[in-house]
């Protein structure tokens, strides 16, 4: 029986889900129009710390060399590919591991010390720390509406 969500942002979690099964399912079709390159979006946790702001992306099935990571302006890019699809000449029961090209953009709140940003890798698992900048108040700036 499936669970009834209490609280509104449970529901948009059973709703997020149930769409990402539906793309999952038409990603599988071959044969038509649209569907020939798969892509899909890691799953992220993202939190902060008194001293960096962590993201941590799933990557299972990815070798490192299959990663690129890069910032743009204050965007945190992921991108890379994991193993092919499915086999071929097997029959699957279930196919919901995603396979194929993935992107991701983390826009990086302010105060992030670009220039110090770490990354490490291991056992599927991406985290990439990005330290706050030391005794500098975040560059925001008030900017006067004329009348």
């Amino acid at each position: 029986m499936a669970v009834i969500p209490k609280e509104p942002l449970e529901w948009l979690g059973l709703f997020r889900q149930q769409m990402d099964e539906i793309f999952r399912y038409l990603s599988t079709l071959e044969g038509r129009e649209g569907f020939s390159e798969k892509e899909h979006s890691p799953l992220v946790d993202i939190y902060e710390t008194d001293s960096s702001f962590v993201v941590e992306a799933e990557l299972p099935g990815c070798d490192v060399q299959d990663i690129s990571l890069s910032i743009c302006c204050s965007t945190l890019v992921v991108e890379g590919s994991t193993r092919e699809g499915a086999l071929s000449g097997v029959n699957y029961s279930c196919l919901e591991r995603s396979a194929g090209r993935f992107c991701r953009a983390i826009e990086l709140p302010p105060g992030a010390d670009l220039e110090r940003v770490s990354a490490r890798y291991r056992r599927g698992l991406l985290t990439v720390v990005i330290p706050w900048c030391k005794g500098e108040k975040p560059h925001i700036r008030e900017i006067q509406i004329e009348e």
